[in-house]
């Protein structure tokens, strides 16, 4: 490969290196903007469920699944950019081990694509939000078709699958049940029962709505999270490849620039021999 060649490779390897890094770096900020978040968002999460249990001791009951409505409405939370490894493979592999009677609601375009690519039929769909300011719009969204899905009495189950962000490796693949409620969230704890003047089965009801919204927006933050965490070790290793090509790159003009000088100092020599001769 000739000096100019390998000079306009190591200038696109640069702006390569550049853009890799811009990307690790955004990734990493939008990691931690996640993590903080998480936190008031569990804090609320918390409360709802300690009111769902204080609405429990009041009388009210929790929704079950009849046997004839068995079907499951399982949210799924993917990536909605590139760039991920194989975030999006494993969050659809859950998906194809679940051979039960569900409708899958989809969040992010890369997960959709290739859910049809592996034909999961997908009932809904929608991007997935990158800023963290637009999830609880996404999840208002979520929340309207699937109480569409109960209110026909199409479904009387919901379930989340979504990634949990882990400080070290990849990420952790989690499914949670959000309705009916599970036994050991909904159970009611001791102590005098609180005042109100809602009947125990509307006040169950709004506050079972308000835990289950908490609930799909911090799968939502964590699945941000952790999607931000596979794009961070993608550029993590992006970054390497790159850095290892630079050098090959470096020392391959190296070489090419001595043999420039090498033949220039050849060609001058010979010239000067055949003045010489003359």
């Amino acid at each position: 490969m000739r000096l100019a060649e390998l000079e306009q490779h190591l200038a696109s390897m640069h702006e390569l290196a550049r853009i890799v890094g811009a990307m690790r770096s955004i990734a990493s900020m939008r990691v931690q903007e996640a993590m903080r978040m998480l936190e008031s968002v569990r804090q609320y999460s918390a409360l709802a469920a300690a009111g769902v249990r204080q609405a429990l001791r009041l009388g009210g009951e929790p929704g079950r699944a009849a046997a004839h409505r068995a079907r499951t409405a399982l949210v799924l939370c993917t990536s909605e950019a590139g760039f991920v490894g194989g975030f999006n493979e494993r969050l659809l592999e859950a998906v194809q081990a679940d051979r039960s009677s569900r409708d899958v609601l989809l969040l992010g375009s890369r997960g959709l694509s290739l859910a049809r690519e592996r034909g999961i039929e997908v009932g809904w769909g929608r991007p997935m939000v990158t800023r963290l300011a637009s999830v609880t719009g996404m999840v208002e969204e979520l929340l309207t078709e699937l109480d569409r899905l109960i209110g026909t009495a199409r479904v009387m189950r919901v379930e989340v699958i979504f990634a949990r962000h882990r400080r070290s490796g990849s990420p952790e693949v989690v499914r949670e049940v959000l309705f009916p409620l599970e036994r050991e969230r909904g159970t009611p704890s001791g102590g005098a029962a609180p005042l109100t003047q809602l009947p125990a089965a509307v006040l169950l009801e709004r506050l079972t709505a308000l835990y289950i919204f908490a609930r799909l927006t911090e799968a939502a933050i964590e699945s941000l999270a952790a999607e931000n965490q596979a794009r961070f070790l993608a550029m993590e290793s992006a970054r390497d490849n790159v850095a290892r090509k630079l050098d090959q790159l470096k020392q391959e003009a190296s070489r090419a620039r001595q043999e420039e000088v090498t033949t220039e100092l050849l060609d001058l020599v010979t010239g000067g021999q055949a003045i010489n001769t003359l």
